[in-house]
């Protein structure tokens, strides 16, 4: 056999570890929204009826072009009950529980125990207190360049993240590769399959896909509000995209 496979073979007995340590914790695990509901609400805030029609082809069971129609479609309904959100909802609790049900397991292992996270958008689900209990207990915590865009658009921002719970200006020195075992990623959606909703620009696919490459036992989990995350199927997948392996939310977190 050789040295990949190896390579290959122990990075997944350690993810099968840590999944496992996950699935002994007792935990709220958040119930997905009904398809009917999220769609109908995404209708209700949508201002053109085209768009109306085009979000409806998303309960069709048969994928087609149109659902690639139907995502950006679906992102700009997103965005407008984002802006009618005010109230800010708080994944930390949920963060909390998975990173110290994994600690005992990366510390057996030797694995990397740093961990990607973001700072929220208005709407987006906010994990402040988890990044800063978490710096503040020595664990290495990496934010993405994206944290600092200031309108530059996705597609043209560098992939990088930086250590120290802090955001870095575009073009400051940055790592594609960053040693984690726990990325949290910010979605517009994501549903029971781990097919994950971003913002459109590419950057997090891009950026996934870097960290998957240089850290094969990292998890990846989705962090929304409760009522984007909904059942399985609804979300066109990409062959590009980086399923999730579970989803935190104001109400808990699932392995999905």
């Amino acid at each position: 056999m050789s040295p990949y496979r190896n390579q290959s073979a122990a990075a997944q007995i350690a993810r099968d570890e840590m999944l496992h340590a996950l699935r002994r914790v007792s935990h709220t695990v958040p119930a997905p929204t009904p398809t009917q509901e999220f769609i109908d609400e995404a209708i209700r805030v949508s201002k053109e009826s085209s768009q109306i029609e085009i979000l409806r082809t998303l309960l069709e069971p048969i994928r087609t072009e149109k659902h690639k129609v139907a995502k950006r479609a679906l992102r700009t309904s997103l965005r407008e009950q984002r802006k009618a959100t005010h109230k800010r909802l708080d994944g930390s609790h949920a963060a909390t529980e998975i990173w110290n049900a994994l600690n005992p397991v990366l510390q057996k292992q030797d694995l990397p125990r740093g961990i990607a996270a973001y700072e929220a958008l208005p709407g987006e689900l906010s994990i402040s207190k988890f990044v800063a209990s978490s710096k503040a207990s020595g664990t290495e915590v990496w934010l993405p360049v994206v944290s600092s865009a200031k309108g530059m658009p996705l597609s043209e921002l560098p992939i990088g993240f930086v250590a120290g719970g802090q955001p870095t200006p575009a073009g400051s020195a940055t790592r594609i590769d960053p040693p984690v075992s726990l990325v949290l990623v910010p979605a517009m959606a994501v549903d029971e399959d781990g097919v994950r909703l971003g913002q459109g620009g590419g950057w997090y696919d891009r950026a996934l896909a870097a960290i998957k490459q240089a850290q094969p036992t990292a998890l990846f989990f989705a962090a929304v509000p409760q009522n984007t995350y909904v059942n399985r199927g609804l979300l066109p997948a990409e062959p590009h995209d980086i399923h999730m392996d579970g989803v935190i939310t104001e109400a808990g977190w699932t392995l999905l």
